[in-house]
Parts: C-alpha cells; structure tokens; sequence
C-alpha cells in the first residue's frame, strides 16, 4: 500500500493556510511551505501529520507546546495546531536552509557519508571551529528543555534534523519524539523510536535521560568532524568499537576529543552530567600555563639562571617575587582586583607558584512557567471573595453589576499572568475557565455565610435574649430583612428559574474562557516584547 497523496499546491486548509510545495515527504505525514493570508501572507511551514490517534495528536500536540513554551533563535516559532480531513498540521516558523547532513554530502563529494577509513585523512570534512560554531547554541536550548520541571527531551537528535540557515544560525526541528522526563517511569514502548548511530543504549529498551540527547548530539559532532558514524549502541556491547576522533581527524583538538568519547560513553552514568557541563568543556580554552597540569613537562632541562633582583623603590611596599622564565606567562594583578577563588597549586610547580581557579556557581534550574489551574483558581478565589464582600456591604442590585465587571477584570489577569513568561493562548483559556469556576463557587459561599450571620444578628436584635418567643418564620423574615436586592430579570421569561441560572452559569464560564484568552494573548504579546527587548540589548 503506498503512501497518502500528498495535498496540491494551491489547497486551502483551516481556513486561510495555503498549501505550496512539498518540503519533505515521508511515511507518517508530509511538511508543505505554505502562506498564512490572515497574517500578510506570511511564509509558513505546514507540517500534516497522517496519523491522528490519540497517541499520535499527543505527540503532535507536545511538539507544539515545547515550541510554544520555549522561545530561542534555535527553534523554529509555531504559530497554530489544528485538526480537518482527517490529518493533524502544525503551522510553524519556515526555517529557510540545508540541514548539516546535506552540508556534509556537499563537503565529502562523491565519499560515501558515514564510512570514512581511519588515518587517511589530515583534516575533517567539517572543521572543529564549524562544529561548535554550529551545535553549541544547540546545547544551549537543549540545557533549557532540560532544565524544565519535569525535562523535555528531543530524543531525535540528528544531522537531518539540524538546519543551518544561510546567516549560520543553526536550527533545531523536528520534536515529533519529544517526551518529558520521569526517572521512575520506564517507556517500555518508546524503544522502536531509535536511528542507528545516534541513539544510545538506553533507547533501544525505552529507558531515555537528557544525557540521552546528549549522546546523540555528541554523535552528531563525531560525524560532522570525520565523516564516520557511530557504531550501533547495541553492537557496541562486550566489545566497544568506537575509533578515537582523532584517528579518523588528526586535526581535532586533544579537549573535543576527550569530550567527544566521555558525552559517547555507553552508559548514561558515565556522560556528562548535564548538557552545560558538556558545553562548558568544549568551550574551555585548549591549554592554559598555570593550570594545565602537563605545563612543567615542557620546561628545558637546563635549568634556568636566576633573574637579578629588581630594586624596589623604598615609598612602595615590597611585593612577592614573581617567577620568571616560562612561569612568568601573565601580568601579576593587584589584590585589591583579585576575585575571591580558591588557589591551587600544581604538582612540581616552584614555591609560590599557583593556579588561580575561577569560581563555579551552580547551575540555576529554569523556573516553571505558571500553572493555569493554580493562577485561575487563585484569582477566582480572590474574585469570588471580593464579589461577595461588596454585594454584602452595598446590598443594592448595583452591586451585582460591579462585583461582576470586577470577576472580568480578575479573568484577564489570571490569564495574563499564566502567559505573561511564555506559553500559548490555550494555557490563558484554560486559567480563565478555572477562574470562572472557582469565583462562582466561592461568591455564593461566602455569600451564603455572610447573609447567615447577618440574619441571626437581625433575630438577636429584634429578641433581646431570647425573651420574646421566636415564631416559625422568623427566620425567613429576618434573612428577607438582611439580604441584598438580587437582579430581577430572566433572559428567558418563559423558561423556570433553574433553567435560567443555568444558562446565566454557563454563558459566564463561555465569557470567563474568552477573557482569559484575551488576558492570555496580552501576556504572549509582552512576553515577545521582553524577547525582543534582550534582543536588541545584546552586544
């Protein structure tokens, strides 16, 4: 049976996305350029999906909410998630450029990609500088989704889903597999979602980490740099066949190496510890005198003749000698401009010789972004109690009208605030409708209470301890007494009055959701504004 037929250029979908050409195209689903004639007729990439399972509107769906919720120049931007004909589309950012596996079919020509032959070669097809030029940005956003609470994972780090665009931006796509992070579940079913070469063990039997994202990263690098592929994880066991980088590149560094093989390591414990730790080590400067422990290796044999003693002048305090010869590498800085660091000092150094090692500070986890549920039950309550409050100090049917705008103003900024850090427009609907349940319940609570006690003080008033004999009704004429003037109309007079509290209740919950989108598409909207903001604030 052969794939669906892809849609003709020219075809309209959702109601103003205009289907192009086919970018690629593929078992489980097509990606189209297409124009968005509701936006200008911006360029768009339409990515269909043919599969629309649960399990498969999941994937889809989780791919756009990473995409919504973390903004880098290392993602491409989604825009919309819908469902018609069957098939589910994201509409994205189009992201204009080669992927690096298409960059490294034009570096090696006519070779075969993958099975370069060790010790052949004075160079890589791809240089080191390139490499990390390219894929360190990537380590960047990898860190964020994995700082996330519980971690994203991509788990479908490859060169084919890298692009580079033509100003050497590189572009993560492709978060079909995406997962979140729980060490105490294990995905028995994920283990087919594996690309030989780039996935790790772990994968193959569906227990996945970020230090899983982080070997296929690393291979991604390996191939980049000698246009040989990894081994299979699995073929990698008893017996580890993986060629040292530098055999098949003489011209890598010794550092991107070692960081290589240790971000490769079988098992996942024996990576890094984290996507930064990965990066800061190839980030590191190749050699540095004072701290590189093989500095007094390369000393000359013949020992060095002592430098003359240099006068110091009698008005300045005297200083502690430097070292000279090849020690003497860097300016000596004044105390008063030294950092506070610890000091170390090297194995086989001379007295008074130490390596000043800068301060690490721990990584900062990325703070969650607000949760609908949480902000619009929290603005509800507040709305609800404040609501109730005013109806029972004004007891006019005004108070009503007020306490209502005032529950719309409380639905705005509950869906304001849920978006105001990124996150789409679904999330500011979704506090809106939490909002509105939870106001409407705690107004008539703490409504009910209040006219409770203010009944039984009336009834304490009028039977001063408790001589007169309290009647039947008493009660209800004390609560008639004491309550507010509710509004008299019905918006269907000839419907029972229950049928129009219950088209009251849910028309307000349709206007609570509406204004929590509203409130949530503010907070979007400031959102990209700070974005742009340390944009433009960069040096």
């Amino acid at each position: 049976m052969g794939l669906p037929a892809a849609l003709p250029p020219g075809t309209i979908i959702g109601g103003h996305y205009t289907i192009g050409t086919v970018i690629n195209i593929g078992g489980f689903g097509a990606v189209y350029r297409g124009v968005d004639s509701s936006e200008g007729q911006r360029a768009c990439a339409i990515k269909e999906t043919y599969d629309v399972t649960p399990a498969a509107r999941r994937r889809a769906l989780m791919e756009a909410s990473v995409l919504f919720t973390v903004r880098s120049k290392q993602l491409p931007e989604i825009y919309d998630a819908f469902e018609t004909n069957g098939r589910f589309y994201l509409v994205m950012q189009l992201i204009e450029g080669q992927n690096l596996l298409q960059v490294l079919q034009r570096r090696v020509g006519k070779m075969p990609i993958g099975e370069q032959a060790p010790f052949l070669l004075s160079h890589g097809p791809c240089s080191e500088q390139e490499v990390l030029t390219w894929l360190l940005p990537i380590m960047d956003v990898l860190q964020e989704l994995h700082g996330r609470n519980p971690p994203i994972m991509h788990r479908d780090i490859k060169p084919g889903n890298i692009i580079l665009m033509p100003n050497q931006t590189t572009v993560l796509v492709d978060f079909g597999l995406t997962r979140l992070y729980d060490p105490n579940v294990d995905t028995q079913t994920l283990g087919r979602a594996v690309t030989p070469g780039f996935s790790p063990l772990e994968q193959y039997v569906g227990k996945t980490s970020p230090q899983s994202d982080m070997y296929s990263l690393a291979a991604t690098m390996y191939l980049l740099l000698t246009n040989r592929l990894p081994p299979t994880a699995t073929s990698r066991t008893p017996h580890d066949d993986l060629l040292p980088p530098r055999q098949l590149n003489p011209s890598l560094s010794p550092k991107t190496e070692r960081a290589l093989l240790k971000a490769l390591a079988l098992h996942a414990d024996e990576r890094f510890q984290s996507m930064r730790e990965f990066a800061q080590t190839l980030r590191e400067p190749a050699f540095t005198a004072f701290s590189d422990r093989t500095a007094p290796l390369v000393l000359p044999i013949v020992p060095l003749q002592p430098a003359p003693p240099t006068p110091q002048p009698p008005a300045i305090p005297a200083q502690p000698k430097r070292p000279t010869g090849a020690y003497a590498a860097t300016k000596p800085v004044p105390a008063k401009a030294r950092p506070s660091q610890a000091v170390q000092t090297p194995p086989g150094s001379p007295s008074g010789m130490a390596a000043q090692i800068p301060t690490i500070y721990p990584p900062v986890a990325a703070r969650p972004l607000p949760g609908s549920f949480g902000q619009g039950c929290l603005w509800g309550l507040i709305q609800g109690i404040t609501g109730a409050v005013l109806v029972l100090s004004l007891r006019q049917e005004v108070s009503f009208y007020l306490a209502t705008f005032i529950g719309y103003a409380f639905y705005v900024l509950a869906g304001f605030l849920t978006t105001r850090r990124g996150g789409s427009l679904w999330r500011g609907a979704w506090a809106g409708y939490w909002s509105g349940i939870s106001s409407t319940i705690m107004f008539w609570i703490v409504l009910g209470i209040g006219l409770l006690f203010r009944a039984s003080q009336y009834m304490q008033m009028i039977h001063v301890n408790g001589q007169t004999p309290i009647a039947s009704n008493e009660f209800r004429r004390a609560l008639d007494a004491v309550s507010p003037q509710f509004p008299g109309y019905m918006f269907l007079p000839s419907q029972p009055l229950w049928v129009n509290l219950l088209v009251l209740l849910g028309g307000g919950l349709l206007l609570a959701v509406a204004l929590g989108v509203y409130g949530g598409k503010l907070g979007r909207d400031r959102y990209k504004t700070v974005l742009a903001l340390k944009q433009v604030r960069k040096p």
